[in-house]
């Protein structure tokens, strides 16, 4: 898939959505539907969402290599969404697709970190979907270069709390920050695993449906916006208690 392809994807699936910041209360019991070319899963709505148009992205960079991805990820969905340590009810997975410039996604992230920290039984696996603008692009690029050198939550609580300014010495910055060498981390930003991870976690928001962010998929369930926190520690324990057989 070549850049311009990727943007075409992205334009058609995101539009600018304009939600109020308050979150609308999820039905005390949920009102789910089968989740189209994933077999077995299923999603519900949520609240607030923030996106835009994906075409915006990458102005002041560029997917320099087309992505061509595997194809046991397009057959596998379990395998694209939770990696290859798949699906366990004892560690339910919890996929999060989120963008550094939509404060529904800090929210959310922040609840689910603070979850699994505090002893949930949930293994949570990040997918960048920077849809507002080259500062959640660089932001998005600049975390999966960090992952790729072992500092992918350091540097997802480094980015939540700045934007990433172009040039390479605010990237310079953040590799001192993360205890890393600075070469490195520009050398992972530039190179074609960040090119290939990012489109990857495009593409694969853009099969699942998702019209901005946060999107979360909990077990075998796709959350479309925000949670309240009741509900969200509800749904991990309703997958959790739940036979499927999806993953397995």
């Amino acid at each position: 898939m070549r850049r311009r392809d990727l943007l075409a994807i992205g334009g058609a699936m995101c539009v600018a959505i304009a939600i109020p910041p308050v979150l609308r209360r999820l039905p005390s019991d949920f009102d789910f539907e089968p989740l189209t070319d994933f077999p077995g899963f299923r999603r519900m709505a949520g609240g607030a969402v923030s996106g835009n148009n994906i075409a915006l992205i990458g102005l002041d960079d560029r997917l320099p290599t087309p992505y061509d991805p595997p194809p046991k990820a397009l057959l596998d969905p379990c395998l694209a969404l939770f990696g290859p340590e798949g699906y366990t009810p004892e560690k339910l997975p919890v996929a999060i697709f989120s963008d550094f410039n939509c404060p529904y996604c800090k929210i959310l992230d922040k609840r689910l970190v603070t979850l699994r920290d505090s002893g949930a039984p949930v293994r949570l696996i990040w997918h960048e979907m920077p849809l507002l603008g080259p500062s959640s692009y660089r932001s998005a690029k600049a975390v999966l270069a960090a992952g790729f050198l072992g500092k992918a939550e350091a540097a997802r609580d480094y980015l939540w709390n700045r934007s990433l300014r172009p040039g390479p010495s605010a990237l310079a910055e953040m590799a001192e920050a993360l205890d890393l060498l600075p070469t490195m981390l520009q050398r992972e930003f530039d190179g074609a695993r960040v090119v290939n991870a990012l489109a990857a976690d495009l593409d694969l928001g853009s099969r699942l449906g998702l019209p901005g962010t946060p999107g979360v998929v909990i077990g075998r369930t796709l959350v479309i916006g925000a949670i309240k926190d009741a509900d969200l520690k509800k749904l991990i324990d309703l997958e959790r208690s739940e036979p499927q057989g999806v993953c397995l």
